[in-house]
């Protein structure tokens, strides 16, 4: 018989204990706060220790039963979700055919994370920034800053956007990857639409009369580069 010495499959989020859960449809992993209020719900029902049912896992017995029928964690995910059972962990999988995960990998769990953790410290370089990259989407609709550390990305997004939106009343949409930073202000672009397209369209000619040869690059007026905007 496996002697019991794995709790809770959970992780500390910004000093908060978070369950890894599964829900009823899909694969992905979710994470429930404790409950605001007692009694909340146990990380699994009780007939997950019943050696007779027909999805028992001998992994089971590797848990500490008290600790996870605890009733103690909230009803629903961060993202609103009402979940099944918590996600198999370090003893193994709860039963048969299921699987384990050490993190979450919902979206919008992970976004709504953030909130847990106090707000970094706004690089010195941050303000300016944003007000250039701002500048070049109200010209053109769109931009990119190149090279943004990953603990300033999250403000320095919203902070563009919310320039933006003061500046021309309209929304712009953000996102990034690796360390770059996507703005899109879809409005504005279409307000120069015209001039998009009469820019391809020369760069199309400059390479055919080329002969198909490379030409020099026209400078990316959309580029932001944070690093460029460093303040000693």
């Amino acid at each position: 018989m496996a002697v019991p010495r794995f709790g809770v499959n959970a992780i500390d989020v910004g000093g908060a204990q978070m369950l890894l859960t599964v829900t009823g449809g899909g694969d992905a992993i979710h994470l429930a706060r404790t409950a605001a209020s007692s009694p909340g719900r146990s990380a699994v029902p009780d007939f997950y220790f019943d050696t007779s049912r027909r999805w028992y896992s001998a992994a089971v017995a590797t848990y500490t039963a008290a600790e996870l029928l605890a009733r103690r964690w909230a009803e629903t995910t961060l993202c609103g979700e009402v979940w099944a059972v918590m996600a198999g962990g370090e003893g193994g999988p709860l039963r048969e055919d299921g699987e384990v995960a050490f993190a979450p990998t919902c979206r919008r769990c992970l976004a709504l994370i953030d909130r847990y953790y106090p707000k970094p410290t706004a690089d010195r370089r941050f303000s300016l920034v944003a007000q250039l990259a701002a500048d070049v989407v109200c010209e053109q609709g769109f931009a990119e800053v190149r090279g943004v550390p990953g603990d300033q990305q999250t403000e320095l997004r919203k902070r563009i956007r919310k320039l933006v939106r003061d500046r021309t009343g309209h929304a712009s949409t953000t996102f990034c990857r690796d360390s770059t930073v996507y703005i899109e202000c879809r409005e504005v672009y279409n307000q120069h639409a015209a001039d998009h397209a009469r820019a391809g369209a020369e760069a199309i000619d400059e390479y055919m009369a080329a002969g198909g040869e490379p030409r020099a690059r026209r400078p990316a007026d959309w580029v932001v580069s944070w690093e460029t905007w460093s303040i000693d």
